[in-house]
């Protein structure tokens, strides 16, 4: 009989048709004992490296070649150890060589991960008779390269969208910071792989003891890697990361000099300072992206500045006359322009020069509008969103939906909604306070597709972060994960901490707490 080589799905067939070994190639010994023969298999390659961006995937494989023969069918089954490379196909039989396909799961997981493949041949799909010399593993590194969480919503599009595919099932907390001078705050933080990043200490009007300073503490476990002291500062941003460097913006007392901070992200050493305007503002995370960063603040609001953070330079300032927003909130950046909101028009200001080259007017726009702890969200596409009117984190106000092609208002939300929203897939998440609900609307037209209802009655009063398959909202002392998959979108996982959040990446979920309950408390979500 012809030896028999074929893939696991078309066994049957073969095994009906198959009566016996010929005694060279699988027979019987003395009396009945069956002979498997040997089939030495050697593979292409031991093992591979791949390195996958965030969202992305990566098809690979190896070849399996076997010498030797064998009268009873020859099946190749291969398997995998862990759920971060799959197969991509069956193994695949020509002459006297198989095909292994792999490919990585998409969506996945942040960080080193290492993965078995290990191949055999069999006499059947159940493998009950393996081949001897046929059993060869192949090993597979994979890195998959999740950004950080650099900024406020975590990018300079303040999309807050994290491309990563997590199980709920598997989330656990994994520990939890607690500041010496709890009667401060901790600031939205910020996460690089390895670190997460947090100004801890005063908030503003609140007796303390201590100064401000930025802590660096290790992912995996919350042990504080180093620390800058700011000294005694009023108020402080969040960090925000870029280039190996931190940036924190940060007052003294209302003046023309207040520090815009420039630290090493690896070791926490001074680098640089520049000095900005502003009197008794509060500040959201700076934008910044390589050398540079931008800050909007100004003595009555309204200045916008840019730094050379390696010279330590101001790159140039301009004045926006017409405004009234004298917090400090995050610009949004993309490869030409910033965006600011200045109350009455979401200004598109030149990146090199600083030129306003756009205006593009608010309905309704509220007169002495001031505070914005809030930013410009960029889909890419030539659309900005923004809360329209004054916005405290924990306020409310109208979405409103804005055209950069024609220059022009396309929609506003009925509703208002509070904290920061994502966006993901053209469609925008965004909680309502008064509802307590999480809605979804369509970010062509501004309509709501659906909502689902948050547990409790506590003020909704974090940022919403949107991953591949769950959302993320938090109140005070409680925060949700949302199915994105199921058509009710349940809530399908709740931790009995809240405040501002944060994804690191290396699939941690960071919270904050809240003023006077100020702690971190990092989720490990794999």
């Amino acid at each position: 009989m012809k030896t028999r080589r074929l893939g696991v799905v078309a066994i049957a067939a073969i095994v009906a048709s198959c009566g016996g070994g010929d005694g060279s190639s699988g027979g019987i010994v003395g009396g009945g004992t069956p002979v498997t023969p040997t089939l030495a298999v050697t593979l292409s390659s031991p093992s591979t490296n791949l390195v996958v961006d965030e969202g992305g995937t990566a098809s690979f494989g190896f070849e399996a070649n076997y010498s030797g023969s064998s009268s009873l069918p020859i099946v190749a089954v291969a398997s995998v150890s862990g759920d971060r490379v799959t197969l991509d196909g069956g193994p695949v039989g020509t002459g006297n060589k198989f095909t292994v396909n792999l490919k990585t799961a998409p969506f996945g997981l942040g960080g080193l991960s290492s993965s078995i493949v290990t191949f055999k041949l069999c006499t059947n799909a159940d493998c009950s008779v393996i081949y001897p010399g046929s059993t060869q593993q192949f090993a597979v590194s994979l890195d998959v390269r999740v950004k950080d969480w650099a900024n406020f919503q975590r990018n300079n599009a303040h999309t807050g969208y994290v491309a990563v595919r997590f199980d709920p099932a598997k989330f656990v907390k994994a520990w939890e910071y607690t500041d010496e001078f709890p009667a401060g705050r901790i600031r939205p933080p910020a996460a690089s792989r390895g670190l997460v990043l947090a100004t801890v200490g005063r908030d503003g009007g609140i007796a303390y003891a201590g100064t401000m300073r930025v802590k660096a503490l290790d992912a995996a476990t919350g042990a504080v890697r180093w620390t800058y002291d700011l000294g005694e500062q009023a108020h402080a941003s969040g960090p925000s990361l870029a280039n190996g460097m931190v940036h924190v913006t940060s007052m003294v007392s209302p003046s023309n000099a207040n520090p815009q901070w420039v630290l090493d992200l690896a070791t926490g050493g001074f680098r640089n300072q520049m000095a900005f305007a502003s009197q008794w503002s509060e500040f959201n995370q700076p934008a910044a992206e390589g050398s540079n960063a931008y800050v909007a603040a100004g003595f009555y609001g309204s200045v916008l500045y840019a730094y050379d953070t390696v010279a330590g330079t101001k790159v140039w300032e301009t004045t926006r006359t017409g405004g009234s927003i004298w917090d400090g909130q995050s610009l949004a950046l993309d490869a030409t322009y910033l965006y600011y909101y200045s109350g009455s028009a979401l200004d598109q200001v030149n990146r090199s020069t600083g030129n306003i080259v756009r205006s593009i007017a608010i309905p309704d726009y509220e007169t002495g509008t001031r505070d914005y702890e809030a930013a410009p969200v960029l889909d890419g596409n030539a659309n900005v969103f923004l809360f329209s009117g004054d916005k405290r984190n924990d306020g409310r106000n109208k979405i409103i939906g804005l055209s950069l092609n024609s220059g022009s208002a396309i929609w506003q939300t009925a509703a208002e909604y509070t904290t920061a929203f994502a966006l993901k897939d053209g469609i925008i998440y965004a909680a309502r306070q008064d509802a307590h609900v999480i809605s979804a609307i369509d970010a062509a037209n501004g309509a709501v597709v659906w909502s689902t209802a948050l547990p409790g009655s506590d003020p909704i009063v974090g940022n919403v972060i949107a991953t591949e398959n769950l959302l993320f909202v938090s109140s005070g002392t409680q925060t949700w994960a949302i199915d994105l998959k199921q058509s009710s979108h349940p809530v399908v996982w709740t931790a009995p901490t809240g405040g501002r959040l944060a994804i690191t990446p290396d699939n941690y979920l960071l919270t904050t707490g809240m003023r006077d309950a100020s702690r971190l408390t990092a989720y490990r979500l794999f």
